[in-house]
């Protein structure tokens, strides 16, 4: 359950949210939102394992940008429309790839299929 938190959490402070709040993104026309809580996950996971600036292979970035209310850090401030890889992929990629690399130990692990995160109102 943790982890589905943390994953959710990463999504929306990549969408423009910050720290310490749960965060909804939309799901577009054929999915719900996501729900995200940033501060479940800032307890099981360091900050540089979501927030990341690659340069050759490489996390470059200084933990001490990653304050509150910082554009630069979010994650829609490199992964846009002009991007290589777009939000809704950034998000995918790393909050499901996450999942699915804790699922292959004993440890608890977030959801890995669509409808486990993206939420349908009945």
């Amino acid at each position: 359950m943790k982890k589905i938190v943390a994953a959710l959490a990463c999504v929306f402070f990549v969408s423009g949210a910050y720290a310490y709040e749960v965060l909804e993104f939309s799901g577009g026309k054929n999915r719900g939102p996501v729900l995200f809580d940033h501060e479940f996950h800032m307890f099981d996971f360091d900050c540089l394992d979501c927030h990341h600036v690659m340069e050759n292979g490489e996390n470059i970035l200084d933990e001490a940008d990653l304050e509150e209310g910082n554009p630069d850090i979010l994650c829609a401030s490199c992964h846009d429309s002009q991007s290589k890889i777009d939000k809704t992929q950034a998000f995918h990629y790393q909050c499901m790839g996450c999942h699915n690399n804790y699922s292959l130990t004993s440890e608890p692990t977030g959801p890995t299929l669509c409808g486990e995160c993206h939420i349908l109102e009945k």
